[in-house]
Parts: structure tokens; sequence; C-alpha cells
């Protein structure tokens, strides 16, 4: 994930690979609580701040959901078919399209608030988010920091309301990451993190189970 200012979009995204280990900045993410429940359409979005790229295997899981995620995003229709909504950045490397305001084509409004649709359709059918949502989308705020390829808090985490600094000295991390720790690496990866932060460790090399 890289920031959506026009400045970013001609950058080469970062690599996502399948890792047998990762190794994970916990300082960065001790510094964070992190409640995501929608953005209010005064706040800022992580919707509409950053350019969102995914893999080949992740298109076309997200294309099997499209049906559903037509349903809150009527956007998505044509022609009685279905809007291309990725480019492609480089081989097996595509970015989601977003609107004229820079929101991600899978993004919708209701209440008042912005949402994701694919979040909603994964809630909604019962599965795991993992099986229809990005993994980068899923990992917010976290990310891989640039060039040393470790799973950090991104650096703006604060500008979203979303993310509230926690007091200092804290090494508890916030459960929203340890549960998407979970999620995207395999059950039991987010308590290796959690034990290496409460043991003292500034960075932990997490085994990945998935």
């Amino acid at each position: 994930m890289r920031s959506n200012r026009p400045e970013h979009r001609g950058q080469k995204p970062l690599p996502q690979h399948k890792r047998s280990s990762v190794e994970v900045d916990i300082e960065s993410l001790l510094l964070i609580e992190n409640r995501c429940n929608g953005c209010a359409r005064s706040e800022r979005c992580c919707c509409s701040s950053y350019e969102v790229c995914v893999t080949d295997a992740e298109v076309r899981k997200i294309i099997r959901f499209l049906p559903e995620a037509a349903k809150f995003c009527p956007h998505l229709l044509s022609n009685g078919g279905y809007d291309n909504v990725f480019e492609e950045e480089e081989p097996g490397l595509f970015s989601i399209d977003t609107n004229e305001d820079g929101l991600c084509l899978f993004a919708y409004r209701s209440r008042g608030c912005i949402h994701c649709s694919l979040h909603t359709v994964a809630m909604t059918l019962g599965l795991p988010l993992d099986e229809v949502k990005p993994k980068v989308c899923l990992l917010w705020p976290m990310h891989f920091s640039d060039g040393d390829e470790v799973l950090a808090a991104i650096n703006d985490a604060f500008l979203f309301k979303c993310n509230v600094r926690k007091s200092p000295g804290s090494r508890e991390l916030s459960p929203a990451f340890v549960e998407t720790i979970d999620l995207v690496y395999g059950e039991g990866c987010g308590s290796q993190v959690e034990r290496a932060a409460r043991n003292g460790d500034r960075r932990t090399l997490m085994v990945v189970r998935k």
C-alpha cells in the first residue's frame, strides 16, 4: 500500500511475497490502539488515502464476489456485466481503481460512514475476511516498510481517527493487530508477536503458519 498522492502514483509498488517467516517491528505496533468502525465523511479515510495493489491471485478471488459487492457498490455494474476496476502495474500485480475523489471503487457510504464492500460481503456471507479482502487492506495500519520488508505500523497512522496513541511503556499489542496477524499469517502467529512484545523484544521473526 502506498500513498494515493499524485507524486506517489508512478512509484513501483512494494512486493508482496509469500514468506516462511516475517520480521515484525514490535515497537512501532506498540504505539497504536486500532479500532475500525467505518470513517465518517469528514474524516480522513484509508479507502481514499492510498493506492492499493493486489496480486493476480487476489484479483481472481475478488472477481468471484463482484456480484455481492455490486449490491453495495452499484457503480461496479456496466452494460449487464462488471467494470474492470483493476489496472496492471507490472506482471502479476494490479492496482484497484478509484473514483474522481480518490475513493476505492469497492468502498461505499452508509449512514454517514465509508465502508468496504468486500469486508461487508465477507461478514454477510459468514466467510473469513482473508477469503474476500486483499492482504494489504487486512493488515492496515500495518504494512511492509520501505526497502527492508519489515512488518511495521504505517508512518501516517495517527492521521486517522481509528488509530489512537497508547500510553508510553505499554507492552500489550492492540487486540486488532493480534487478530489480524492470525488471520493473515495463520493461527498462533499473533500470539508469537504478542509474547515477544511482553518479553520486551523490539523486533521478532514471526514463523508463518499459512
